[in-house]
Parts: C-alpha cells; structure tokens; sequence
C-alpha cells in the first residue's frame, strides 16, 4: 500500500498502517474498520497511478483525515479511545457512518471494492443504519451518486482532477443532507447543545466546500485542513474562547452558521454557487472564502472580485 511522503509524521499513520483488512463483513462500528474501508476505497481507485504513484492526489484522503479528527477528539463515543468501538448514538459518529459505510455501498456496486456484508448496529439507536443487509431509503440517492463516483475513478482511464472532486463533493452532499435533517428531528442528549449546533453548522459550512469542490487531497489537506477544528468536544463558549486564534475563528464562523436563518443561509449559499460556478473562481477559494466569512481591510480585493465573479453572465 504505498502513502504519500509526509504521512509517517502524522498520527493518521498508525491506522493506515494498523488497520486490518477487511475480511467477511465490514463493522462499519468499529473505528479501525471504517479506517481500513477508507484506505481501502483509496488503493482501489488508484490504477495506473491515475492520484499519482503514492496516492497523494485522491481526493478520498479528506474522509479519511476528518475521521481521524474525529476519533482523536472523542467526538465519536466516549469509549471509542479505548476499545475502538463507535457509539451508534453519537452523533458525529452517525455523520461519518453517511461518508463511510454508504461511500462504501456505492464503490461495491460500481465494483470497485468487495461487495462485504455491512454489520448491523450493536444496540438500538436514535439513528437509521443499515440493518440486515438493507440500507436506509432516505440514503438510497447517496448510494447511487457514490456508485457513480466510483464508476468515473474506478477505471483504468485518465481522470480531471477537478471532475472527480466534483462528483465526490455531489456524493457527499447527498449524504450531509440526509444527516443535516435526521439530526434536526432527533433528541442529541446528552451531547452538549453547544457541540451538536458546531455539527449542524460543520455541516453548512461543508455546502460551501462543495459548491466551490475544495480539494480534499492529501497535499491540500495537510497544508490547509489539520489546524482548523477543535481538539476537545465544545461544552461551553469558554471553550471556544481558549481555542487557537486560527480554530477559534473557524469555530465562530461555524457557530454562525448554524444559527443563520434558513432563508437567509439559502439565499447566500445560492450567491456563493453563482460565485463558484467557474474554474477560475474554484481556483481561487482560499481567498474567496476567508473574504466571504472574515471581511477585513487586507482582502478588500477579494471582496471585489466576489461581486466581479457574482455579476458576470
């Protein structure tokens, strides 16, 4: 399994290296499972070393960095650091179980990994998993644009880069927008208020990656993607205040956003598609974006070539 440069350095190293293959079924409960699935996924779309011979330009690497995250900071059970076992009821476990066992569906159909049995829910939960071998029907459309994904890497042809983020990115919408509704219905308790409402905005603020379809490549990921999020579940605003400037920033903005008005979310959502409808634009999210959710005098500029970018035909 070859991995890009760099990656020994890093904690996720250890369960790229650790994680076993999967074999019989897949628990899409156990962290090391849903792990080896991600690396999985990213060796078999790699042929004729189309992200390039380590790997290092598949867009696969954002799932499986932001589930690291995720384990890392406790956000996917209380146990989950010590025995590897996801609790059904966490909901930020229920949000990665959309970008991992159901991506996992849709490479299966197209062909692209083992068509394993996916593993029931250990215990009653809040959420809807896939329970004898059937999923969910409000995941039947993620299944499918997974499946096509998978279909457009899954090849031995050559692949633009940028239609493939374009068509994980539909995928992956689909599937926040499943978990974005079924998390506005459900009792989250004991989960702090504070931390669901960062999930519900997390899950706003990745429309806008979306729309721009952000890179999510290892490269990419690692200069731009690792000190952005909170290293503690957020109890508390203290714990937001004691937060590094950087995260900290991220967090209010992702805090705002959860809050922001339905029709006033949609309306600068659909101004931010128009923005990034072409290449040009994509090429230049980072600034686009920080001009968007950070307005200062030093990116004037931006904001300038926002309103050029909205008004052109």
């Amino acid at each position: 399994m070859a991995h890009p440069e760099g990656l020994p350095a890093l904690d996720l190293y250890a369960v790229w290296t650790a994680a076993p293959e999967l074999e019989g079924a897949f628990d899409p409960f156990r962290f090391e499972q849903r792990m080896a699935a991600y690396r999985t996924m990213i060796d078999r779309t790699n042929r004729g070393d189309r992200f390039g011979a380590d790997n290092r330009r598949n867009p696969l690497w954002g799932l499986m960095f932001q589930h690291q995250w995720q384990y890392r900071t406790g956000r996917l059970g209380p146990d989950v650091r010590r025995d590897g076992r996801i609790d059904p009821d966490a909901p930020w476990g229920y949000g990665n179980y959309a970008l991992s066992a159901i991506p996992w569906l849709g490479a299966a159909a197209a062909g692209v990994v083992p068509p394993l049995p996916v593993a029931d829910p250990p215990s009653p939960s809040r959420f809807r998993y896939v329970t004898g071998g059937a999923a969910p029907a409000e995941f039947a459309a993620a299944v499918a644009d997974w499946r096509a994904y998978f279909a457009l890497v899954g090849g031995s042809g050559p692949v633009d880069l940028e239609q493939a983020r374009l068509a994980l990115w539909r995928a992956h919408k689909t599937c926040l927008d499943v978990v974005v509704d079924v998390v506005a219905e459900v009792d989250t308790a004991p989960w702090p208020e504070l931390e669901v409402a960062f999930l519900r905005g997390w899950c706003r603020m990745v429309d806008y990656l979306w729309a721009a379809a952000w890179p999510t490549d290892f490269d990419f990921m690692t200069a731009h993607g690792l000190d952005v999020l909170p290293e503690s579940l957020l109890v508390t605003p203290g714990d937001v205040a004691a937060l590094p400037p950087k995260a900290r920033r991220n967090v209010d903005n992702v805090l705002r956003l959860a809050d922001t008005p339905r029709w006033r979310y949609g309306l600068n959502l659909a101004l931010w598609k128009r923005v990034m409808r072409t290449r040009e634009a994509r090429d230049r999210v980072l600034p686009l974006l920080d001009a968007v959710f950070d307005p200062r005098p030093d990116n004037a500029a931006e904001r300038r070539r926002l309103l050029g970018y909205l008004l052109r035909p």
